[in-house]
């Protein structure tokens, strides 16, 4: 039974990678050295004037080094470079492309070694070689720019993904230690469940299997603000069909969702999203 329709704007994740320059290097006035005695003579320029021509030197030698350094280090990417790291970031995102390494990283520009990619810690910026980049060194730089983004202090993609499993891993032995169904069961509920919401328009969607896991469920705990009060803390398969196809409209994509409790198979919350924002919720 349908239990109530609304229309939101459901939030679309997505990463915002910064491709940026490098960087030049701040540049500081030291002086060094015991002063000596002026001796002032109609010939000779006075202190002030002294200390000015000094400064003004000095101040030309440094604005000299940093435009050195600034060119040594700086560059931009290229077009060919950026078409690239436009399709190897979606590669990256779709978890079918990883850097073989993590970027390497330097304290500061004079740290760093010519010719070889790194990331500059003090400025939070690159520095490029004077050739085009590899796919690998695009990589890095897309992986190392998705750790920054996302605060993971530089875990690699790697880390993360052993993390998962090992979370997946304790909530699944939770779910045994309190007797509860298996994910085919849980999967064999929501499709009928689906079955019962969408009618005949149920047959056109397939269930979502993860990738990189080979998970046809997402086993969580039950707490986002949809959820009743009194289901929160729940572990539950969360799982998906849709008709996803290559080259879709939008507008036509549809997605199923069933959360199913892993206890004792009971359905928390289901729902249909038409398109990017069109939410039909169903009572069960």
């Amino acid at each position: 039974m349908k239990k109530t329709t609304k229309v939101i704007m459901p939030f679309l994740c997505a990463i915002a990678f910064m491709i940026t320059g490098c960087s030049s290097t701040e540049s500081t006035s030291q002086q060094t050295g015991a002063e000596a005695p002026l001796v002032i003579s109609e010939e000779q320029p006075g202190s002030e004037e002294v200390e000015s021509a000094a400064d003004t030197a000095q101040a030309q030698e440094n604005e000299q080094k940093q435009g050195e350094e600034t060119e040594r280090i700086m560059r931009a990417y290229s077009d060919k470079e950026q078409e690239r790291m436009k399709e190897l970031q979606e590669s990256y995102q779709m978890e079918t492309a990883k850097p073989e390494k993590m970027i390497q990283e330097v304290d500061s520009p004079e740290d760093v070694t010519e010719g070889t990619l790194c990331y500059i810690r003090s400025t939070g910026e690159y520095y490029l070689p004077d050739r085009e980049l590899s796919d690998e060194e695009l990589l890095e730089i897309i992986d190392c720019n998705f750790r920054i983004a996302f605060n993971t202090n530089r875990k690699t993609a790697a880390e993360y993904e052993a993390e998962d499993r090992a979370k997946r891993a304790m909530l699944e032995e939770k779910v045994k230690a309190a007797n509860g169904i298996s994910e085919e069961e849980a999967i064999e509920i929501a499709m009928k469940a689906m079955e019962t919401d969408l009618g005949g328009k149920g047959k056109q969607l397939e269930l979502v299997i993860d990738e990189t896991y080979g998970w046809s469920s997402d086993l969580c705990v039950a707490d986002w603000s949809e959820i009743k009060e009194k289901d929160k803390g729940t572990i539950a398969y969360s799982i998906i069909f849709n008709n996803v196809k290559d080259g879709m409209d939008l507008n036509d994509l549809l997605n199923y969702n069933c959360v199913v409790n892993a206890a004792d198979g009971s359905i928390l919350e289901a729902y249909t999203t038409q398109g990017l924002d069109n939410v039909v919720y169903y009572e069960h």
